[in-house]
This record gives structure tokens, C-alpha cells and sequence, in this order.
């Protein structure tokens, strides 16, 4: 497997001390005031890892996509549920079982990936769609031939658990940042990168809310040859996506929900995705690969730079 090192965001370090380690195939980096307090964030993403990549053959979701039929752990379950809920949100824009596309036709993130042929795409298109899951209890069931990948949620749902966890011991100031997904408790300053300058950034975001979740997703951060075909993949056609260079979501809540919209933006009519976005109060930064900038306004407690 490729280790992807997407560096779509940064923090600044303002406060505290800051730890970094390789975690689900991308930089995991935790600033605190004790940093000792960190390891509970890396062992939350070394675990969840074991448990939902489709790259380790013995994890949960590896043995699901083999068996399509067997009971899984509660974290499983809970981000499957949590994946068909963004489904249902985002009107199918998001789709973890996409991975007939992702991993059966593209195989991104492997050694053989590769641009599949429009017999393929359409051969892989049969069998993505979130009718073809069945959730009872702790029993889940796909269709023959589903397969579930959830790259588009799970650094999220990681987030968003760690911080879980770091609350539960008291902690009240804390920043994750998994590639693209931050979460701070607490004052946070984070840079976003600009799509078209690796090493520059369009926008610096200051929070003094006591919670603040951001994602981002770009065309620059997993392709194939070239951004054009890159891996934010429409699960209704198998195509990726042509429209932004770079797609910044914030919010008050958690990662786990604008993770996935994040990519189901990506591949919406822009009207629709929008209207979706202010239905939710999440504030965004749209960057179409032409540079134009489509942003909202930003909730009361955050302060934007743009460069």
C-alpha cells in the first residue's frame, strides 16, 4: 500500500506542545498542554485503523468486503450507520460502497493502480449503492460483490472519537490534525492550503470557540497520472470529480459528518451542494480548479484571513 502525506491543513502552534506520528496512511499530528496526554490519540487511530482499513487484510471491514456477512464490533457498526445517514444528507453523494470503483476499478492506494476502462467502470457502477447494505444489530450484510470503503469518513470518525476520549479524561484544550481533518478544543489558528501552490495558503482561520471541527479535500491530494483523474469519485457514475480544486468545510459539530460531505460536495450540482451546506450551518470555502472562490459567511467566535 501507498502511505499518502496530505498536508491540506496547518496549525499554527500558539499554545502547548506538539506531537506527530503516521497513522491511517497520513500525518497525525496533537498539540496539548500535556503532551504526554497524546498517546491516547495515536492508539485511537492505530486501532480504528486495524479495524477499518480496507488495505490490512484482517481488519473488520476487509473481512466484511470477503465474507458479506458477519457481526462487527460497535465501532464498526456505528460508522456504518454514520456513513448511510451522510448518504441519506447528501442525496447518495457520498457513498462508502464505493469501493468497487475506488478499490475493484481505480485500485487507489495500491502498488497497480490504474486508470480502469469504461467497461470496468460501468461492470464496478452494478454494484455500489447503500441498498445494497443490511445493518442489524451488530450483524451487517452486503450484497455479493459490495465492497465498503470508507476512506471518505473514517480519519474523521478517528477525530472525533480521540477527542471523545481525551474529554473523558478531562482534557480541555486539545488540536488534532489528520491530514485534511482538524478538530480543536479550544483556541486554534489554522492555515488552509492553496490548491495551486503546495507550499502557500489562501486562507488563515482563528478560533476562540471551545469546539471547532474543518475539513478539506483537494484535487491535488490522491490522483492517478494526473489531478483529472483524481480520487474524489462520484458514486453514480464512477468518474471523478472536475469541479474544485480544493473544498474546505467548518463547523461546530463533528468531523465524522463534514468528512463525508466534504466529498460528497465535490461531486454535487453546486446549487444543490450549497443549499445542503447552509441547510446544516456549515460554513465552506469552494475553490473551482479555474481559482474562483465561492465562500460563506463564518460563525460568531471565528475570525478569516484571505490571503
Amino acid at each position: 500500500m501507498k502511505i499518502l502525506f496530505s498536508l491540506c491543513v496547518s496549525v499554527l502552534l500558539v499554545w502547548g506542545s506538539q506531537r506527530t506520528q503516521i497513522h491511517m496512511g497520513t500525518l497525525i499530528s496533537v498539540t496539548m498542554d500535556d503532551i504526554n496526554e497524546s498517546d491516547i490519540v495515536f492508539d485511537t487511530f492505530l486501532n480504528l485503523d486495524q479495524t477499518l482499513s480496507t488495505y490490512k487484510r484482517n481488519s473488520e471491514i476487509s473481512r466484511l468486503n470477503r465474507d458479506s456477512d458477519i457481526n462487527v464490533s460497535e465501532i464498526t457498526r456505528r460508522v456504518l450507520e454514520r456513513s448511510m445517514e451522510m448518504t441519506y444528507l447528501s442525496q447518495g453523494a457520498f457513498d462508502v460502497t464505493v469501493g468497487s470503483v475506488t478499490h475493484g476499478a481505480y485500485r487507489f492506494g495500491y502498488d497497480n493502480e490504474h486508470l480502469p476502462s469504461n467497461t470496468e467502470l460501468k461492470n464496478a457502477e452494478r454494484l455500489v449503492g447503500s441498498n445494497r447494505v443490511k445493518i442489524v444489530k451488530n450483524k451487517v450484510t452486503l450484497l455479493p460483490g459490495t465492497v465498503i470503503d470508507l476512506g471518505g469518513i473514517g480519519k474523521g470518525y478517528a477525530v472525533d472519537l480521540a477527542i471523545n476520549k481525551l474529554q473523558a479524561k478531562g482534557v480541555k484544550k486539545a488540536i488534532i490534525a489528520a491530514s485534511g481533518d482538524i478538530r480543536c478544543l479550544g483556541e486554534c489558528v489554522v492555515n488552509i492550503q492553496d490548491p495551486f501552490h503546495p507550499l502557500g495558503h489562501i486562507a488563515k482561520i482563528t478560533s476562540t470557540l471551545p469546539s471547532l471541527a474543518i475539513s478539506t479535500s483537494g484535487n491535488y491530494e490522491r490522483y492517478i497520472k494526473n489531478k483529472t483523474h483524481n480520487h474524489l469519485i462520484d458514486p453514480k457514475t464512477g468518474q471523478s470529480q472536475q469541479r474544485y480544486a480544493s473544498i474546505t468545510l467548518i463547523d461546530t459539530e463533528d468531523n465524522t459528518r463534514i468528512d463525508a460531505l466534504a466529498t460528497a460536495v465535490a461531486v454535487m450540482e453546486e446549487k444543490k451542494a450549497i443549499a445542503m451546506l447552509r441547510k446544516l450551518n456549515i460554513a465552506y470555502i469552494l475553490i473551482r480548479i479555474d481559482g474562483t472562490m465561492i465562500k460563506s459567511t463564518m460563525p460568531d467566535g471565528i475570525l478569516i484571513k484571505y490571503n
